[in-house]
């Protein structure tokens, strides 16, 4: 291997005529910048439902609070389209609750009054293409309660939407509404997980994705025999019959995606005992398998999963008690927990959505009181709506002391670097990568410190180099 050798050697030697030029570009910080952020108002009042945010197919993104607020990739709005109330029902409003966006540029939307849930479709331009009530809502029956939990597009150019529907001192379940391409409600179908003795079992789901099979996968929580929720994954097939459901561990789900690593499976997010965010990936038959836990959940909030902007990263967003700011964003590399930020000020925030942005940012909807830290424009402690655009997160990634090429706590991500990644190996650090270790891979190495290779595999950019029977230690 002298000859492969030789040629790294040059390689690094050359390498080190940019490092000074690049050195400090490199060294950035590591979280994403805001990039812009609005206020939309007083957050009490209008809903139990909290703000929602979705990518539209085009640019930009859709905002629900009270109405349909379409937003440019600059957080200009674009039109805003306030659904009009029931005439049948004189006096009560339509309320927005959840959103889904299609591939030609609109959305559909769910929205509820007293009497009636209904499903609007709206074209690119915000107009209203159709309006379908299909549903009773939760005043219809003094003791009856229905609340919606998700709404997606589907394949078929339908819409998907779940629902808990239940009754004081009774079982609690799920039910689920197919729509065709015109709003008719094709098919209607309902899941409980089985409650044994318990008289009053309870099914909710969270969230919903159509899985590559075309199938839907359903997470929530459920109580089954017993009477404390846990989590709970189910699977039915594009006629709402259920394939297949199971219950274990946890307090629940809050939110799922099909997960970037393999398309066959998804990757979800809830708490294992109120106080901490975990994630885990669902195999296709059910399985929960490489949890990873983030400590410090503020109890009873919700946690929310998106996939990240390379093929090998994705973001929990969650909620935690510190006062210079409660929203939490972590990145998750691969299986590793990553970059962390925290949005806020010194009041209380919370987190009610997230979505990717087209170049690799992140958009966040929640409420905050604060009038300092990160919030701008605001000048009162009351709750309102805040949406916040986050830049990409930098590929940038330098060393912070000396170790191991495998330890994340030698890297300024936290993390080991991965394919995208830009390394920068500082002075007076050393970092060892030996046979011991796995395959080494970053998109350029620049070496200020001292980078010694004892054997192993380095690929950079996608060019592998090894050694075997040669060392190199280079600085």
């Amino acid at each position: 291997m002298l000859t492969m050798y030789n040629q790294l050697k040059v390689w690094f030697w050359i390498s080190l005529l940019f490092v000074s030029v690049i050195a400090t570009q490199a060294q950035t910080a590591q979280s994403p910048t805001i990039q812009w952020q609005r206020l939309l108002g007083s957050s009490r009042g209008s809903s139990p439902y909290q703000a929602q945010v979705v990518r539209a197919s085009g640019d930009g993104f859709a905002v629900l609070h009270r109405k349909v607020i379409r937003l440019n990739e600059s957080g200009d709005t674009i039109w805003e389209t306030t659904l009009p109330d029931p005439p049948e029902y004189p006096g009560y409003y339509t309320i927005t609750t959840h959103i889904a966006a299609t591939p030609d540029g609109g959305f559909g939307v769910l929205a509820y009054n007293r009497f009636k849930w209904s499903l609007f479709r709206l074209n690119a331009d915000g107009s209203i293409r159709w309006n379908k009530t299909f549903a009773e809502s939760s005043d219809a029956w003094s003791s009856g309660t229905r609340e919606f939990a998700g709404l997606i597009y589907t394949a078929d150019g339908g819409f998907l939407a779940i629902s808990t529907i239940g009754y004081p001192r009774s079982p609690y379940g799920t039910e689920l509404y197919k729509f065709d391409a015109t709003g008719n409600n094709t098919i209607k179908g309902s899941i409980s997980y089985p409650g044994g003795s318990n008289p009053r079992p309870t099914t909710s789901a969270t969230q919903v994705v159509q899985t590559m099979d075309g199938n839907y996968l359903l997470v929530g929580d459920a109580t089954g025999t017993s009477f404390t929720p846990t989590d709970w994954t189910a699977k039915v097939d594009p006629q709402l019959a259920v394939i297949s459901q199971k219950k274990s561990g946890g307090l629940g789900l809050d939110d799922v995606i099909i997960s970037p690593y393999d398309n066959t499976a998804a990757v979800a997010v809830g708490s294992m005992a109120g106080t901490e965010t975990r994630g885990l990936t669902i195999t296709t038959n059910g399985d929960r398998t490489d949890s990873i836990t983030i400590a410090n959940r503020v109890s009873r909030t919700k946690s929310f999963v998106v996939p990240g902007a390379n093929p090998t990263s994705h973001t929990i967003a969650d909620v935690v008690n510190e006062r210079q700011g409660d929203i939490r964003l972590q990145t998750v590399v691969g299986k590793n927990l990553a970059y962390q930020q925290k949005l806020g000020g010194s009041g209380v925030e919370t987190v009610t959505g997230i979505v990717a942005g087209a170049d690799g940012g992140y958009l966040v909807i929640g409420t905050t009181t604060s009038t300092d830290g990160d919030v701008q424009g605001k000048t009162d402690t009351d709750a309102v709506v805040w949406v916040v655009k986050l830049g990409p997160v930098s590929n940038n990634v330098y060393s912070v002391k000396s170790g191991n090429w495998n330890d994340p706590a030698v890297w300024s991500c936290n993390c080991v670097p991965v394919a995208y990644h830009n390394v920068t190996v500082n002075d007076p650090h050393v970092v060892l990568l030996d046979s011991t270790m796995p395959m080494a891979i970053c998109q350029n190495l620049e070496i200020i410190g001292t980078f010694s290779m004892q054997g192993g595999s380095l690929s950079i950019n996608g060019t592998l180099l090894t050694l075997d029977d040669d060392n190199l230690v280079t600085k």
